[in-house]
């Protein structure tokens, strides 16, 4: 066996400037001089900008799509839904990135960044285009599967076929991001963003409506609106990682190293898929309590979702921090790394939730008025902020055992308290001790805390500083 961080030889390390690692030396340097605060959100910052950039291209989107009618709007959430699990999926390829990357630029290996990549890539888009083959022909067949209505399967078979077809892209973009994440620079992929996001709002009405002399496509226009700006994003970073000198394939592959990155990220992409897939079962529960119950738990997920732009950013600094102070085999900075996550994150956490609970009736409000939505929204919120302080400690001990590549233990800790504890129990108290909706929202603040306990755990114990990652 082979550790990742030590395949570099003589010519492979000859990279001007040693631009794979500068990153990592800068945010290094930041926690070698106890400015470990600032090193975090020296990553934070640009990943939380993106995820803004992200869901605003997603409002984007939705606004122009509005206009072709509520037909349109159901196809393309439906797909949304489809696009989620898919993304999870991806997650083998992104976590398993980073973790390896993250070691390579902390060990100030260039030639262990390349491998993090090449060994990454190839099955990443591999995967996609099988993905996309077998998905692309049966965008109708799927749509019908989440019980669509025939028109909106009509309407929305040709939007998720352009979908899966650019899911190889997606993937190679997942794995490219995870690079810059690795070795501290956020900002490059935040830029490259933000021009993607500009080709997409310009492309969106263009291919929708036809201006400008282009056929009006429909539906089909913003499919092709939405893929064509990520191919915008793939070329620029591309060009961006070659003369930065980390795509380079001229050696031979050795496919027993894709071993090792399922290894890494298969628990992480199960991990991942859980909550998507969970949240659409709990949607089958709620149902059952009428249309007025799904709209307030739609809302209160959405109005949820903010908390994952900050807690995201915070947890991706931990990662990237962890595994460069991995690389350098600094264990007691990895531990403080995990630490400062959890002490901001528990922090932010407090300060928000209070808020959050007392403003939630007027914060449901402003998505719908109705008082039946306002009054089970408002339950929602007001029974799982107090639950929801716990997620500061969680981000941070999550994070460090991701960055770790010890991808295990969040696995298990998903599994169990999404499947065994949350399903079951919301189903059993919604339906069989009177609380009703309340029990759904009860099935989930304990699997909140069931997670956040087991991961404590493992976090604990420390086995995620010994964790070794090497090639097979």
């Amino acid at each position: 066996m082979m550790m990742a961080v030590a395949s570099e030889s003589p010519a492979d390390s000859d990279v001007p400037d040693s631009a794979a690692a500068g990153q990592a030396v800068r945010t290094l340097g930041l926690l070698q001089q106890k400015r470990i605060g600032v090193a975090i959100w020296h990553i934070a910052w640009p990943v939380m900008l993106m995820q803004m950039l992200y869901t605003t291209m997603t409002i984007v989107d939705m606004f122009w799509v509005g206009r072709l009618g509520h037909v349109a709007v159901a196809a393309v959430t439906l797909s949304g839904s489809v696009l989620a699990v898919l993304f999870s999926f991806g997650q083998i390829f992104g976590v398993s990135t980073m973790a390896l990357a993250a070691r390579a630029a902390g060990a100030e290996s260039t030639a262990g960044v390349r491998d993090a990549i090449k060994y990454s890539l190839v099955p990443a888009v591999a995967i996609g285009a099988v993905i996309a083959a077998v998905g692309a022909p049966l965008s109708g067949p799927v749509l019908r599967l989440v019980r669509a209505a025939p028109e909106v399967v009509e309407a929305g078979r040709l939007y998720l076929m352009v979908i899966f077809l650019h899911i190889p892209s997606f993937f190679a973009g997942m794995v490219a991001y995870s690079v810059f994440q690795a070795t501290g620079d956020t900002r490059t992929p935040m830029f490259v963003v933000v021009v993607s996001n500009v080709v997409n709002i310009v492309l969106d009405p263009i291919l929708i409506f036809g201006w400008l002399g282009a056929p009006r496509l429909g539906l089909l226009g913003a499919a092709l609106a939405t893929a064509g700006s990520q191919l915008v994003w793939i070329v620029v970073v591309a060009v961006i990682l070659g003369r930065r000198g980390l795509l380079r394939f001229g050696r031979g592959f050795e496919w027993s190293r894709v071993g090792t990155v399922f290894r890494i990220g298969v628990p992480a992409g199960l991990h991942a898929v859980t909550r998507p897939l969970t949240g659409t079962m709990l949607f089958a529960i709620v149902n059952g309590f009428g249309s007025v119950a799904t709209a307030a738990f739609g809302i209160g997920l959405r109005i949820l979702q903010v908390m994952w732009i900050y807690l995201g950013g915070l947890g991706a600094g931990g990662e990237a921090l962890v595994g460069q102070s991995l690389g350098r085999r600094q264990p007691e900075l990895a531990k403080k790394v995990g630490h400062r996550v959890s002490l901001i994150a528990s922090v932010v956490q407090l300060g928000l939730m209070p808020l959050l609970f007392i403003l939630a009736p007027t914060v449901v409000r402003v998505f719908n008025d109705n008082p039946e939505v306002v009054a089970f929204g408002t339950g929602y919120l007001r029974l799982l902020t107090p639950v929801l302080a716990v997620l500061g400690v969680s981000i941070g001990w999550a994070s460090a055992q991701r960055g770790a590549g010890d991808t295990r233990p969040p696995m298990i800790a998903a599994l169990v308290s999404n499947w065994a504890i949350k399903l079951p129990l919301a189903w059993v108290l919604a339906q069989y001790t009177g609380l009703g909706l309340t029990g759904v929202w009860v099935g989930i603040g304990a699997s909140i805390v069931v997670e956040t306990a087991m991961l404590g755990i493992w976090y604990r114990r420390g086995g995620w500083l010994k964790k070794e990652l090497a090639w097979t």
